[in-house]
């Protein structure tokens, strides 16, 4: 009679690994057209990806430069070539780089004194490239300030409330005020001025610009 032969569970699971390797091989290479073409396909989506994000951070570094330089034009008050490099920046780039740009030629026009094309650039910094909420308050702000140049003052005084309401955190919020206030006494309307006078008084009544707006509200009651 002969003796049954014992199998270790070692051997069971070196037999079943031995045989599922043997059914892979067999299977690749049954297979091996779609195996090296899926391969491929995978090196090439590596490849690429690196490929894109080494070209992305070459070109944020460059508009990034570009627009160091274009600050610093406007800074020099050279409006004409800053508002030239600011536009390029804005059709070159994308991202923040290209919301700041979109701001700075807004100023660019603003500084330059041409009213209109600074709202249409503030206007579409407010519309497409929001930053955060106190940039665009301050944008909403040069709005305003744009068309108190332009004179129309009762309009004005509502962008700077505007833009207090927008973002009443700002610290630029009590210079706004004083904005507003001062469109509305120029353009006599002692309703509105009174009544920012009252809320300006609750959080900074203790400010020059507060005391400011006191003294240009006080003209509407002579």
């Amino acid at each position: 009679m002969r003796s049954k032969v014992k199998i270790s569970k070692r051997q069971m699971k070196e037999d079943k690994f031995t045989t599922f390797m043997l059914l892979s091989r067999d299977r690749i290479l049954d297979n091996w057209q779609a195996v090296a073409i899926v391969a491929a396909v995978i090196i090439i989506i590596i490849v690429a990806a690196v490929y894109y994000t080494n070209m992305q951070e070459k070109k944020e570094l460059e508009a990034s430069n570009r627009l160091s330089k274009a600050i610093a034009e406007l800074q020099r008050q050279n409006y004409q070539v800053a508002i030239v490099d600011f536009l390029e920046i804005v059709d070159s780039y994308g991202g923040r780089t290209a919301a700041r740009a979109q701001f700075y030629l807004a100023n660019a026009y603003f500084e330059s004194r041409n009213y209109d094309k600074a709202i249409t650039h503030f206007q579409r910094f407010i519309d497409k490239r929001h930053l955060d909420k106190m940039t665009t308050s301050s944008a909403i702000a040069g709005v305003a300030a744009c068309l108190e140049g332009k004179r129309e003052f009762a309009a004005a005084g509502e962008k700077y409330k505007e833009a207090v309401s927008y973002y009443p955190q700002s610290p630029s919020a009590p210079d706004y005020y004083l904005g507003a206030i001062r469109c509305f006494v120029a353009a006599r309307d002692k309703v509105q001025a009174d009544q920012l006078l009252e809320e300006m008084k609750k959080d900074f009544s203790e400010t020059d610009f507060y005391r400011t707006a006191s003294q240009l509200a006080m003209q509407l009651t002579i």
